[in-house]
């Protein structure tokens, strides 16, 4: 059976549960690496430019142990996924990185996905193009495309009920989900930032600890739907020219807005432009209206200050509340 390789980083957090679908419908196994640790990012570090974030660096660090595994390795090449946005341009010249910097590599699927310019059937006619690689048959390619899409559909549903996202993951691949989950009485606070961010088990160990430790539950910006997104973003002068940026920015607005959820957390990566410039959006329009924490890291990085500085955070609105 022919492997496909798909790293444990950037875009898996997002998409994974299409592309775990939608191969194993076109009779392919998936391969996917181990979840992140500090040799992850070591691996990824020693490949890259020091500039470079630190998301990137353990893409690669997931590919470096992932390379000689598999027949295929699926690094796409997201453009642009709507149609007044651009992904991230290290997403955007990823597969070119990625040839650039390591040797020894398996054949990539790195066709693009640029909605700007072909619309908004680009994804579909990326996929049916990935499709033809391992079947000739049109319409298995469809039927993969669009169990995919299924799958896909209830995992977002299933974020937006509050889930993890290996809660969500796993139950996804049952067709039967639940309606709606029971409130279970926890403060609730917000995290916002990339998904590659957020979803880390390794980058946001401790601050899960933290917040569980003390009564809260963490609400992503997956919560939201695209609709109440732009409800926050409308408040903008500007529309955000990035779709992450566009996310994190509409998200911390519309959870200010909301006064169930007690705090933010922002997860930015050292070095990232987009990140410094959004969080000063994202103070300019919640000033006053809900605390925020902001978290920087890089491959420096202590999850023990990390957990530190949690633990402050939650301690303030905690004294906020007892003071009212």
């Amino acid at each position: 059976m022919i492997k496909v390789g798909v790293p444990r980083g950037l875009l898996f957090y997002r998409y994974f549960p299409f592309w775990d679908t939608f191969f194993e419908e076109l009779g392919t196994e998936v391969i996917v690496s181990s979840p992140t640790t500090e040799v992850t990012i070591r691996q990824g570090s020693r490949l890259l430019p020091s500039d470079l974030c630190l998301p990137v660096k353990i893409y690669f660090g997931h590919i470096e142990s992932l390379r000689e595994k598999v027949d295929f390795l699926f690094i796409p090449r997201y453009i642009s996924t709507e149609l007044d946005a651009y992904m991230c341009p290290k997403l955007i010249g990823l597969p070119d990185m990625v040839l650039c910097a390591i040797d020894s590599l398996p054949p990539l699927i790195d066709f693009p996905i640029h909605c700007k310019a072909h619309g908004m059937k680009a994804e579909k006619v990326f996929y049916l193009k990935v499709g033809r690689i391992f079947s000739k048959n049109k319409e298995r390619a469809e039927k993969a495309y669009s169990m995919g899409m299924e799958r896909q559909s209830r995992f977002l549903t299933l974020l937006q009920f509050g889930l993890s996202f290996e809660e969500a993951l796993d139950m996804s691949k049952s067709p039967a989900i639940p309606e709606k989950l029971k409130e279970d009485g926890r403060g609730k606070l917000g995290i916002i930032g990339r998904p590659y961010y957020v979803h880390d088990s390794f980058l946001r160990r401790s601050i899960i600890e933290q917040v569980e430790a003390r009564g809260y539950r963490l609400l992503t910006t997956e919560v939201l739907s695209y609709q109440e997104i732009e409800k926050g973003v409308e408040k903008l002068r500007k529309r955000v020219y990035w779709s992450f940026g566009k996310e994190m920015v509409g998200s911390a607005i519309r959870f200010a807005e909301n006064g169930s959820i007690k705090g933010i957390i922002n997860l930015a990566s050292f070095g990232c432009g987009q990140d410094s410039f959004n969080i000063e959006l994202v103070h300019h329009y919640t000033k006053g209206k809900i605390p925020i924490l902001s978290l920087i890291f890089d491959e420096h990085l202590s999850l023990g200050g990390f957990s530190t500085r949690v633990e402050a955070f939650l301690e303030m609105i905690t004294q906020g509340k007892d003071r009212r």
